[in-house]
């Protein structure tokens, strides 16, 4: 039996961190953040095309990773780009939604906010967080994903995340 897990939440939560280290404390295969790389890449301002085309790649990635019997662990979530979207003031097309709906992790680990954000040149929004991770909450609840809010230190929401894997595996 396979488990798809997805990791997610506001930018600057240690999203990235847990995901790697789940995987490698699990042996899982890790799908890399997409989103950061895509826009590393480019030279200029990110366009709703842009942010669209990440999630193409993601969908893509998720795909061409999955391995039956296997563990996967997901360092990206469609709910981020829609959120994000909507946050810009970007249409989110229908495909999109129809995507989230369709999606099939087992569980969804969301990040809180109870951890220092941390400035880089992709982060933007460090008085928002509150207003974002509630939406994160209303989005995986508008399409019943099963999820688990990860709180505290870097190794208390390792464990915590570790525990709830454990219980769906």
């Amino acid at each position: 039996m396979s488990f798809r897990i997805c990791i997610t939440g506001t930018e600057s939560t240690g999203k990235t961190t847990l995901a790697e280290q789940l995987a490698v404390q699990t042996g899982a295969v890790l799908v890399p953040d997409v989103s950061r790389e895509y826009i590393a890449a480019l030279n200029r301002s990110y366009t709703q095309a842009d942010v669209l085309a990440i999630a193409e790649e993601i969908i893509a990635r998720e795909s061409r990773l999955y391995v039956p019997g296997k563990l996967l662990i997901s360092d990206n979530d469609l709910i981020n780009i829609k959120i994000w979207l909507m946050h810009c003031n970007m249409q989110v097309p229908d495909w999109l939604n129809e995507q989230i709906r369709l999606r099939d992790f087992e569980l969804f680990l969301l990040c809180y906010i109870d951890v220092p954000w941390q400035a880089d040149e992709q982060r933007a929004n460090p008085h928002d967080r509150e207003v974002l991770y509630n939406h994160f909450v209303n989005e995986l609840k508008a399409v019943n994903a099963p999820y688990k809010v990860l709180k505290g230190s870097k190794e208390e929401r390792l464990e915590e995340a570790k525990a709830a894997i454990r219980k769906i595996l």
